[in-house]
């Protein structure tokens, strides 16, 4: 089975991109009361990204999943975790995979996987306009923003 993962390619590229174009020191300041910090945010999609890649290998997708150690670099985690979770989906033997009390595809887990990385950009892209904080070159051009 070929799984194309172009789609998600370009939007976790979308959340890479802003981390090497965001100054990290604005990755620890809080944005809006309902949302994490940026650098949480980060944190967050790698141990989501680490639990799809599992999951095209395990069958069953399960949180919280690993824990980015602290003194990792989060740029390089964020690559990484793109470039596994693509070839998790090349490569996965799997037909069916356990998602809470469903079976869903590996297809259907690729489109979730692009949506999640959609949603929280949505987030922060209002956090962004609220805070003041410029969107990168990629973002703005992309989506006109």
């Amino acid at each position: 089975m070929i799984i194309n993962t172009n789609g998600f390619i370009y939007a976790a590229d979308m959340t890479n991109q802003l981390a090497e174009e965001l100054p990290e020191k604005l990755w620890d300041k809080p944005l809006i009361a309902e949302l994490g910090t940026i650098r949480k945010w980060f944190i967050h999609m790698i141990r989501a990204r680490g639990v799809y890649t599992s999951s095209l290998v395990t069958g069953e997708v399960e949180f919280p999943g690993h824990l980015v150690p602290e003194d990792a670099s989060i740029i390089l985690e964020l690559k990484r975790s793109t470039e596994e979770l693509s070839w998790a989906f090349a490569e996965t033997k799997k037909h069916q995979i356990l998602m809470y009390q469903e079976y869903i595809t590996p297809e259907e887990l690729l489109h979730i996987a692009i949506q999640h990385e959609g949603i929280h950009q949505g987030q922060y892209y209002i956090a962004f306009q609220q805070a003041g904080i410029t969107l990168p070159e990629k973002w703005r051009r992309d989506w006109n923003m």
